[in-house]
């Protein structure tokens, strides 16, 4: 009896390892934070509307969520034998030999579906939309990656859409200057987004494959350029009442004097010399302007 106990304790241990095991695994292929934070990036479209909390809200969050995850499943069998030749994603599930390729498929394929279907039930377009991301993102983003450094175009087009995703959830025209306005921005932000990642990565991506362009410029060059580009993205949100924004004074207030802190403190970041965290500093400093950004823009449309 005591032997059976034992084997029963035991079979239950490795039930529940096996169970965390797959957690473990899927996790690391869905890459939760991304997909949450492009999942938000939908919602924030959704209440850039001023429509408050509906049945389609759950639909286009669980909808986006499984659409991002699946894109990021499947950019990982792509990308599996690059991922295992760089420090920074060798122990991602496949590499690391947690998963096979073809399990992996079959898992991007599912969420893929499920995110289609259910964005499919707040309209055709939201789905159009979301299935619009999948081909940039995993058959011309994913590919292009090893042939030019121009894939950030096409990559920076993948996180415009999630906003449209959420405003026509809501109902509303795809072709509205206000949404219009926001994913131009967001188009604008990626570009520096990336860059900020090919100055600290660049050489292990070079090493693996990938195409960089850190083999046309160096590290100086490529922050000048890095930082222009974030004058220019600033310079743009100004344009907001071309966009039919009617900002609150406060809030107007509060946008403009957000954007000259940024850019001031960018060019710091950037340039500052003597600190090896000056680029993750300004990595976390351009992705807490957009956060701010939407926030401004989303109490204005809630108090309109």
């Amino acid at each position: 009896m005591i032997l059976i106990k034992l084997w029963i304790i035991s079979e239950n241990k490795v039930s529940k390892n096996n169970f965390r095991q797959h957690i473990s695994v899927l996790i690391g292929l869905i890459r939760v934070r991304l997909s949450l934070m492009v999942t938000i990036s939908a919602m924030t479209g959704y209440f850039l509307t001023g429509s408050s909390p509906k049945v389609a809200l759950i639909f286009l969050f669980a909808g986006v969520f499984l659409l991002a995850a699946g894109t990021s499943v499947l950019n990982q069998v792509q990308e599996c034998r690059y991922d295992a030749l760089m420090k920074r994603t060798d122990r991602r599930p496949i590499p690391a030999g947690e998963i096979s390729r073809g399990k992996a498929f079959v898992i991007a394929v599912i969420l893929i579906i499920s995110g289609t279907f259910l964005l499919s039930i707040n309209g055709w377009l939201p789905m159009a939309l979301g299935l619009s991301n999948v081909v940039f993102y995993n058959l011309i983003y994913t590919p292009l990656k090893t042939r030019s450094w121009l894939a950030i175009i096409p990559g920076a087009l993948v996180g415009a859409v999630p906003p449209l995703i959420g405003w026509t959830s809501a109902g509303l025209n795809l072709f509205h200057l206000n949404i219009l306005f926001v994913a131009i921005f967001v188009f604008l932000w990626q570009i520096p987004h990336f860059w900020l990642l090919m100055i600290k990565y660049g050489k292990e991506y070079e090493l693996a494959g990938f195409s960089s362009i850190s083999k046309l410029l160096n590290e100086r060059q490529i922050k000048s350029v890095v930082f222009g580009w974030g004058v220019i993205t600033s310079l743009f949100l100004m344009l907001f009442p071309l966009f039919g924004f009617s900002l609150k004074p406060i809030l107007m207030v509060s946008l403009i004097a957000m954007n000259f802190l940024f850019i001031t403190l960018f060019h710091r970041f950037l340039f500052e010399k003597g600190s090896p965290k000056t680029i993750r500093k300004a990595f976390v400093l351009i992705n807490s302007y957009a956060v701010v950004v939407f926030v401004v823009l989303v109490i204005n449309a809630m108090i309109s």
